[in-house]
C-alpha cells in the first residue's frame, strides 16, 4: 500500500485564465492515476486547491465602474451555481477528470478542500462534486493516516495564512479581481510594440499582488496610472483595502508589501517545524505528526526535524501543478510535484518526485521503526 499526494492543480473553466492545461498536465495526471490504480490498497490524496472555484466567482461589485474607468466592456454579475461551475470544470479538463473518475472506482481517492475549493467542504459541496461525475471521491477536512507506527497528517495549509484562512480574509477578493477585471483589461489592450503582454501569466504570479510591478513593465505610462487608480478602487469596493489604505498605496509601498507576502512559504515552514517539535498546535487537532504535509504556498519545501537520538520527523510542502512565476518575462516553473509515502514492517519511506521529468526523485526520506 502506498499513499500518493498532490496539491494545487487549480483546474478551472475554459472562460478563465489557464492555470492547468489539460492537453499537457492532464495526461501527466492520468498517468499518475493509472499508477495509483495498479494496487487497490493505494490511495490518492488531493490536498486542496484542486479546483479553482474562487476564480469562477466575480467580485461582488465594482466591475462596471472598473470597466468604465479603463474603457473595457465589463459589468457586474453574479456567480453561477456551484454544480454548474464544477460541470464546466469537468468539461474543460476531460483528460484529468476522466482519469480521476476511473481511479475512484478502483481505489481510494480523498479530497481535502483548500482555500480555492473550500466550497466542496461546505453545504452543497458533496452535490457539486457529484455533478462533476466524482461521487466516489471522499471529502475530508484533513487526512490523517497511520503507516507503520507513524502518524501522517495532510492539510492544505491555508489556515495559517490570514488572507486565505477565511472567505473574508482578502485572498478570494484578489483572485476574483485578477480573473474578472485585470485579465479582461489586459486582453482588451492593443498590442504594444516590443513588449509582449501575456494576460494568463497574471494568475501564475506568486504572491498575487506581484501583478502591480509586472503591469508597470507591460503598460504604457499614463495607462498604468489609470489602471492603478481603478484597481485600488475595485479592491476598496470589495473590502480588500480600506479607503485610507488605498489613498496611501503607491507602487513602491506595494513592492515593500510583496517582500512580506513572498516569505509566506518560509513562515509556513517555521510553523510546521514548530508543530513537529510539539510547540505549535495544528488546526483540527490531529495526533502529533511524524510526517506533516502541506500545500498552499506554491513553493516546494522539505525539512527534516531531528528530535531525540534516532527520531526524525518530516515536513513537506508540495508546491503546485500550476506554472509559477515571479516576474514579467522570466521562465515559468513547470515542475509537477508528487509525494509518495509507503511503509513495510520496519521502515517508512517518503519520496518527493517530479513527474514532469520521468518521475525524477527530488528528495527522499527513510526512517525505521
Amino acid at each position: 500500500m502506498a499513499l500518493f499526494v498532490v496539491s494545487d492543480l487549480h483546474l478551472g473553466e475554459s472562460t478563465l485564465a489557464s492555470m492547468f492545461r489539460d492537453p499537457e498536465q492532464g495526461h501527466r495526471f492520468a498517468d499518475l492515476c493509472a499508477g495509483v490504480a495498479r494496487h487497490p490498497d493505494n490511495e490518492l490524496v488531493l490536498l486542496g486547491d484542486i479546483f479553482d472555484l474562487t476564480a469562477a466567482h466575480p467580485p461582488r461589485k465594482g466591475l462596471t465602474a472598473f470597466g468604465l474607468a479603463l474603457d473595457v466592456p465589463l459589468e457586474d454579475k453574479s456567480p453561477p451555481p456551484l454544480p454548474a461551475i464544477m460541470r464546466a470544470i469537468r468539461e474543460n479538463n476531460p483528460v484529468a477528470l476522466d482519469a480521476l473518475e476511473a481511479l475512484s472506482a478502483e481505489a481510494r481517492v480523498t479530497l481535502v478542500p483548500g482555500n480555492h475549493d473550500r466550497h466542496l467542504g461546505e453545504t452543497g459541496g458533496r452535490e457539486a462534486l457529484d455533478a462533476a461525475g466524482l461521487p466516489k471521491v471522499a471529502i475530508e477536512s484533513q487526512a490523517v493516516r497511520r503507516l507503520m507506527d507513524k502518524w501522517i497528517v495532510l492539510q492544505h495549509g491555508h489556515l495559517w495564512d490570514p488572507s486565505c484562512a477565511t472567505a473574508t480574509g482578502g485572498g478570494e477578493t484578489m483572485t476574483a479581481v485578477l480573473h474578472h477585471a485585470v485579465i479582461p483589461f489586459l486582453r482588451h489592450q492593443a498590442p504594444r510594440s516590443n513588449v509582449h503582454i501575456d494576460p494568463d501569466r497574471v494568475v501564475a504570479l506568486r504572491p498575487e499582488e506581484r501583478v502591480v510591478p509586472v503591469l508597470e513593465r507591460w503598460l504604457k505610462p499614463g495607462v498604468f496610472e489609470r489602471f492603478i487608480d481603478a484597481f485600488l478602487e475595485l479592491l476598496v469596493e470589495n473590502g480588500y483595502l480600506s479607503r485610507a489604505a488605498a489613498w496611501l498605496a503607491t507602487p513602491s509601498l506595494i513592492r515593500s508589501k510583496l517582500k512580506e507576502d513572498d516569505d509566506l512559504w518560509e513562515r509556513a515552514g517555521h510553523s510546521a517545524l514548530e508543530a513537529l517539535e510539539g510547540n505549535r498546535a495544528l488546526p483540527g487537532k490531529p495526533p502529533p505528526p511524524d510526517v506533516l504535509v502541506l500545500g498552499h504556498t506554491h513553493v516546494i519545501d522539505w525539512a527534516v526535524h531531528e528530535g531525540r537520538p534516532g527520531v526524525e520527523r518530516l515536513y513537506v510542502n508540495l508546491g503546485t501543478w500550476s506554472a509559477r512565476a515571479s516576474d514579467a518575462a522570466g521562465p515559468l516553473d513547470a515542475t509537477l510535484p508528487l509525494l509518495r509515502i509507503e511503509a513495510d514492517q520496519r521502515q517508512l519511506r517518503a519520496q518527493l518526485l517530479d513527474i514532469s521529468a520521468s518521475w525524477r526523485t527530488l528528495q527522499r526520506f527513510e526512517v525505521t521503526r
